[in-house]
């Protein structure tokens, strides 16, 4: 027993000097040299856990080792690192070197500084601390603050909605649409509000920020002037997109609105710090923290750098700036920002140039910025379950640059797996939960993420078929929902770009994506293949409670979408995109379940059969059984008709039977009739974080139900107002009407004449193009009744031959009741014949059939001229 106790206290003394020696003798974390820093630590300590060295002190000190071909680990002691600056890690670093949190303590990497010695005061009629600060400090004014456990609120005016753009102000415009270097930025610096929304006169003007909402992008800039004479506002930049007199508006930053509990205000001419506290602060105990730092870290040119259970925390906001990454020389020239998907907003951790550089279970939260930015050049790199909260822009990007393998700036074979991101694109709300532009290979898995502003998951950065480095794009198992809430267009819970062979889409819930929905606003879609989406596979995704469509198409090739359910959205379940006159489909669409309520179409905008193809799904509606929609953006078709028109081919109509659709539980019963038809069911719960896995320091995964906060939306199915349909229509139909009755009671009252017939000619000119119009839009009951005008002019020609040659008047009426059954036959027949042969709504058809109009009014007036020369 004796023996085994000394072997016992002789392990143990080993292992004491192993720790004091750092070398790690057991390797449990497999690395040849242990260090230990702390916030307290300094930089040149023998870095043990007696001794810790500051973080840059242990970088430095692992420089030492850089060529020794050792690995390295760092203990980082529990605290808060604050940071002055970027810390930078290049290739005078030495490579594979882990930073972890010490035995699970609390690490936190913050860009801010704590704010204390508060006065307590009155503004606006409510209680305010205030802090004069140091104008003194070189880069004494800080854009962000907050507190313990929350990002503080700058004052917003108006403080609920937004104003509304009066007129734009070309004026000031860099460019008109004739030199504009793209259709949707003219480069405006101004615009003109409304005089009677705005009713205070702003403390300090060149303290406000404008945000403007318009498409899917949302301009962010400090205004430069405000005429209140001719209710102008100058921009301190121009616009990155067109401003119309229907965008949205609101100002930041404004001392007026400086009235609620944690809400605060920064007066730069005076230096001082407003804030709005809550009940139980008191101004003499209270610490804030203020941030003027964007950047913490930034990894360039060495490899192996790993980051575990560390929070990077409370960092500052810049208006981005183009940074040369893309070769767009007008925005780098006029300082405007990028109109898609807040690309120039830069990271707080960056990585260019280097390879397996990972994060685990690190928290990213109160980030001014874009959270990890994985840039050119980087490889074999990973984001693993960590924590996203509080994001301004992106939370996760991936993308070098369009180039081929083997050049330094190709990035490829990233994964972003089991995270959950939590409201991202809190100040530029264009920023996406997971962003992938240029990069070959990449796992997206088991992500949950909801509550941000624009797309949920973005792949691919080619509008159209060019060469497009992504592809081998696995995406499979991620939550994505409440998301775009109304704040801007164009926006999908999975948005794809570019052709992108072997990319697949599989086991991916979406719910609950709401774009714009006010005039110009479109585009709340779950999964979106935009211009030039190719070669994809889209397989098992449940899509449902969408504002606009489950699926939508703009134009590709070769993608097929397959044994997914589409359900309840609100204004159809499925858009296969428009026909650009391409020989190939869109969309292959096979053995899906389609289920819609309230008349929501199945499909919409419907254009020619050819350009997407749809074959043996199911299809039910929940609330009219049996009774299915269709629309072509001219018509709505019945399942008949839409498959006698070549749309949809072998269709099943029949419950689906969900176990309960209508409270979104859309597990298939052992008895649905989709099983008879090989769809394949899966396990929606294994959408989001993986079950059994920690989530950043804490966080258990696997915790959200599919369905959570899962929500109806309003059904809208584009049924048009009849009077604002037809009022353009009525405007031409009524006064042609009288001219016909009028045209009628002169042919009955008086002798031969001339002029009638050439006065119907005349007439017959607008009613052919509205005709025309009429069949292009297809309004139904004017086109008819267009047609009826059109035989009715074209009649008073053979009548007024009857008169000429004398018949007497029930021949002529004889006479006019035969000609107008003519030639609506003519008109009406030809084009139904026609369309048989062409297709269904093929413009081509009216064309001619009006040109045989045409030609049969001027064969009738000749033949009346003749016979008045031989009278």
């Amino acid at each position: 027993m004796k023996k085994i106790v000394s072997i016992f206290l002789c392990v143990c003394l080993a292992l004491s000097i192993s720790v004091a020696l750092n070398i790690n003798a057991f390797a449990v974390d497999n690395a040849d040299i242990v260090l230990y820093a702390s916030p307290y630590g300094v930089d040149n300590a023998e870095g043990t856990i007696s001794s810790p060295l500051s973080l840059i002190g242990a970088k430095n000190l692992l420089k030492e080792y850089k060529s020794t071909g050792e690995t390295a680990l760092v203990y980082l002691m529990g605290g808060t690192y604050e940071f002055d600056g970027m810390l930078t890690f290049d290739s005078a670093d030495m490579p594979n070197v882990t930073y972890k949190a010490y035995n699970n303590q609390v690490v936190e990497f913050s860009g801010a500084k704590a704010v204390s010695g508060f006065t307590e005061g009155e503004a606006n009629g409510v209680r305010v601390f205030t802090k004069k600060l140091d104008i003194t400090k070189e880069n004494w004014y800080f854009k962000s603050l907050f507190s313990d456990t929350d990002t503080l609120s700058v004052t917003r005016y108006p403080e609920e909605g937004y104003f509304t753009v009066k007129a734009t102000a070309p004026e000031d415009d860099l460019w008109t649409s004739e030199t504009a270097p793209w259709e949707y930025c003219l480069g405006q610096k101004s615009f003109y509000y409304d005089k009677n929304d705005i009713k205070i006169d702003f403390k300090n003007p060149e303290d406000v920020n404008v945000r403007i909402l318009h498409y899917w992008h949302d301009e962010l800039a400090s205004i430069t002037g405000m005429d209140k004479n001719s209710g102008k506002i100058t921009m301190s930049r121009p616009s990155g997109m067109n401003i119309r007199d229907i965008d949205r508006y609101y100002f930041e930053n404004v001392f007026e609105a400086l009235n609620e509990a944690g809400e605060y205000y920064i007066d730069k001419a005076e230096g001082v710090l407003y804030y709005v506290p809550f009940e139980n602060e008191r101004a003499d105990t209270l610490t804030l923290y203020g941030s003027n730092i964007d950047k913490l870290i930034s990894i360039n040119g060495v490899n192996g750098i790993t980051f575990e259970g560390v929070r990077f925390t409370r960092t500052d906001w810049v208006y981005p700036e183009a940074d040369g990454l893309y070769e767009n020389n007008w925005n780098d020239e006029y300082n405007i920002d990028f109109s898609q998907a807040a690309m120039f907003v830069d990271g707080v951790v960056s990585v260019e140039y280097a390879e397996n550089i990972h994060f685990k279970n690190c928290e990213f939260t109160y980030l001014g910025g874009t959270g990890i930015k994985f840039l050119r050049g980087v490889k074999n790199s990973s984001v693993e379950n960590c924590y996203f909260y509080e994001i301004a822009a992106t939370a996760v990007y991936a993308g070098g640059s369009n180039c081929l393998p083997g050049e330094a700036d190709y990035t490829q074979n990233i994964t972003i797996k089991n995270n959950e991101i939590y409201k991202y694109g809190r100040k530029f709300f264009c920023g996406i939960g997971i962003h992938v532009s240029y990069c070959d290979t990449a796992d997206i898995v088991n992500n949950e993420i909801h509550d941000g502003y624009y797309t949920g998951i973005s792949v691919g950065w080619i509008w159209g078929y060019a060469y497009h480095v992504t592809k081998n794009i696995n995406i499979s198992r991620n939550l994505i929902y409440d998301i775009g809430q109304g704040w801007l267009s164009d926006m999908g819970g999975i948005y794809m770009l570019g052709k992108q062979p072997g990319t697949r889409l599989t086991e991916n819930v979406i719910h609950n994506v709401a774009a714009d929905p006010t005039e110009g606003g479109y585009g709340g879609w779950g999964i979106y293949l935009d211009e030039g989406s190719s070669y994809m596979e889209v397989e098992k995704n449940l899509v449902y409670s969408c504002g606009n469509q489950s699926f939508n198409i703009h134009y590709g090739e070769g993608n097929v979408i397959r044994n997914n359910i589409a359900a309840l959205s609100g204004e159809g379940l499925v858009s296969p995109g428009i026909d650009k006159g391409e020989t190939h489909a869109t969309g292959l669409y096979y053995n899906n379940i389609f289920l819609t309520r309230d008349k929501a179409p199945i499909y919409i905008e419907m254009q020619t059969p050819s350009h997407f193809y749809d074959n043996g799904n199911l299809m039910w509606s929940l609330t009219e059984g049996e009774e299915l929609y269709f629309n072509t953006g001219k018509l709505t078709y019945n399942l008949a008709k839409a498959q006698s028109e070549g749309y949809i081919h072998f269709a099943t109509v029949t419950d689906p039977l969900f176990k309960d659709a209508e409270n979104f539980d859309f597990t298939l019963s052992e008895e649905s009739p989709a099983f008879a038809l090989n769809f394949e069911a899966w396990d929606y719960s294994l959408a989001g974080t993986l079950k059994g896995t920690v989530i950043g320091f804490s966080k258990q995964g696997g915790q959200t139900l599919y369905n959570s906060n899962a929500v109806q939306v309003p059904i809208n199915v584009g049924e048009p107002n009849i009077l604002d349909a037809y009022v353009k229509y009525l405007a031409v139909i009524i006064p042609s009407l009288i001219l016909i009755a009028w045209f009628i009671i002169l042919i009955m009252k008086s002798d031969k004449t001339i002029t009638l017939p050439f006065i119907a000619i005349l007439l017959s000119v607008p009613v052919f193009a509205l005709s025309y119009q009429t069949y292009i839009e297809w309004v139904e009951i004017p086109y008819y009744i267009c047609a009826a005008i059109l035989g009715a002019l074209a009649t008073v020609l053979p009548v007024m031959i009857a008169i000429e040659n004398g018949k007497e008047r029930k021949k002529i009426v004889v006479s006019a009741i035969v000609h107008f059954v003519l030639t609506t036959g003519i008109y009406l027949g030809l084009a139904g014949v026609m369309n048989l042969i062409l297709g269904s709504d093929n413009p081509p058809v009216i064309l001619t059939a009006i040109s045989a109009m045409v030609v049969y009014m001027i064969v009738q007036t000749i033949r009346l001229l003749k016979t008045i020369k031989e009278k």
